[in-house]
């Protein structure tokens, strides 16, 4: 029943030659399938690739509204999930930028991974229409590829509140269950982690809305709870978003729990009418559950691209393309500041890097990480390349901060998101930053040790060299509108684009200086990972 979906990028070089000569054909049709028509008017070569970029523009450090044009462009490409048109066309597009402003080497790298649809869905309890948001990833067959629906007439049953869901108490088997979602961990939960905290005028600590005491919507109850409902035979389940502002927007990322059943999201305020509703139907109240969609396996995505310098001693600068909505800040940003630090590198003389640049975009992100995985494996693991990869920095979530008002609605400030760089550098490194903070006025941002984290539990970023046993200097921030379709362009910290990339690019120059046995330190960075030890 399901099928792979066509696609202008499914293998790269024979469609990148395809895509050059239907173009000469078929002119900008072809260059809107490709993904390049609404980046602004590329140009190729006979062999598909994008034209240099010789412009004024493309030289040195890009200027604040360059960098912000690049996750325009981003945006516009509609919802960039893995799999999706939107997403195939943002890996071109990266892949056109690192061609013209002359990164050598660049290609794709792929991994199977999994592409999850909802094509219709709704809720309706005791009679009456109930907005929502399909739960992502859910009602699937583990490990297979399936075509999911609650049939014509939808799942009709008992709906009942289990509050949290932990533990589950009530007889819920063959019913839909209602639980509260709940974020767990709140900026302030950090604090052991800081090293150092560049904020002189005291925001955090001074911040009207207690933000740093609210809990972002990275990490959650949803595998426990759900986990909760499979075991007790629920037939569906209605998880409400208590701890967010109101929406239900919320696109989760895909977790490890295999969620059989189908889930819907609604908002804090539809949660409060929902139980409004059951308690108003007595004794056993009912709901109408519909979902229908398919997952399917799709080909995942990295860009990559190479700067060589004297040696193949390799710093590795990264983010991810992909998003669950359209995707401004996560991660429009962090793709947009690895141009940045592509065009500011490649318009420096070759001869002064003492390391190669490598430089990369992934999507998965949403979907499982097999495109990271499959990268660290062959890169880094197995050293299947001559890349010997002895530093990284990731780039993430240059955004405004986001609260919520007495109303219950997002709200978003002119200041940036509080933000932290994980970081398991050596000592030197370490100076450079907070050097780099205080000179670039990054404020309201925090160094946190990463040293134990990396080789164990890993960071709650796209880090994944850290975990591979690479320094790593991360940067992150979980401003409350991260997995929301609210993630617009009106929430990126446009005045931070240009200071947290010039950050980053003195940053790598002192990662190029460093012997590379010193960017780390030694014998703590070199631990064998939690990862190496499960193979």
């Amino acid at each position: 029943m399901t099928h792979r979906r066509p696609s202008c990028l499914t293998e790269e070089m024979t469609v990148l030659k395809t895509c050059a000569r239907a173009a000469a054909l078929a002119g900008l049709l072809l260059l809107a399938a490709c993904g390049s028509g609404e980046g602004g008017g590329e140009a190729y070569d006979a062999d598909g690739k994008c034209l240099r970029d010789t412009s004024a523009e493309a030289q040195g450090m890009p200027s604040e509204d360059r960098i912000f044009g690049w996750i325009a462009d981003l945006t516009r490409f509609g919802n960039r999930r893995t799999g999706t048109v939107g997403g195939q066309k943002a890996a071109a597009y990266m892949k056109c930028r690192f061609e013209a402003l002359g990164l050598e080497d660049v290609h794709y790298e792929t991994a199977t991974t999994w592409k999850w649809e909802a094509t219709r869905s709704s809720l309706r309890v005791a009679g009456e229409a109930v907005d929502s948001t399909p739960t992502a990833f859910s009602f699937i067959t583990a490990d297979k590829p399936s075509v999911f629906s609650t049939g014509p007439g939808g799942l009709n049953a008992e709906i009942v509140d289990v509050g949290l869901g932990v533990p589950i108490v009530k007889d819920v088997k063959g019913k839909i269950v209602v639980f509260d979602l709940k974020f767990l961990v709140p900026t302030a939960a950090l604090a052991p982690l800081m090293e150092f905290l560049w904020d002189p005028a005291l925001t955090t600590l001074l911040d009207p809305s207690l933000s740093v005491l609210v809990a972002n919507p990275f990490q959650t109850t949803y595998e426990t709870a759900v986990q909760q409902v499979l075991n007790a035979g629920a037939a569906g389940f209605v998880g409400v978003l208590a701890d967010y502002f109101n929406s239900n927007k919320y696109y989760n990322e895909s977790y490890h729990t295999a969620v059989t059943i189908p889930g819907v999201w609604v908002a804090p305020k539809d949660g409060k009418r929902i139980r409004a509703l059951m308690k108003a139907a007595g004794d056993k109240p009912t709901a109408n559950l519909v979902m229908e969609g398919s997952r399917e396996e799709t080909q995942g995505r990295a860009v990559v691209g190479t700067l060589p310098g004297q040696s193949l001693d390799t710093i590795l600068v990264t983010s991810h393309h992909d998003a669950a909505w359209n995707g401004a800040v996560e991660d429009g940003s962090g793709a947009a500041s690895v141009i940045a630090q592509a065009q500011y590198f490649a318009s420096k003389p070759a001869q002064e890097r003492q390391k190669t640049l490598l430089f990369t975009t992934m999507d998965s992100h949403w979907t499982g990480y097999q495109v990271h995985k499959a990268f660290a494996k062959k890169y880094i693991t197995d050293k299947l390349t001559p890349y010997n990869i002895v530093g990284n920095v990731t780039i993430e979530h240059i955004g405004k901060q986001g609260i919520k008002d007495a109303d219950g609605n997002l709200a978003v400030t002119d200041q940036p998101e509080f933000r932290g760089i994980f970081e398991n550098l050596g000592p030197s490194l370490k100076l450079t930053m907070i050097n780099g903070l205080i000179k670039h006025d990054l404020r309201r941002t925090a160094l946190l040790q990463a040293h134990l984290l990396c080789p164990t539990v890993g960071i709650p970023t796209d880090a994944f060299a850290c975990v591979a046993g690479v320094p790593t200097a991360s940067l992150i921030a979980g401003p409350n509108y991260l997995y929301d379709e609210a993630d617009t362009l009106d929430k990126v910290a446009k005045d931070q684009l240009v200071p947290v990339n010039r950050f980053f690019a003195e940053l790598v120059e002192a990662m190029d200086a460093t012997p590379s046995a010193l960017i780390g330190i030694p014998g703590i960075s070199a631990l064998p990972t939690a990862a190496s030890l499960r193979e």
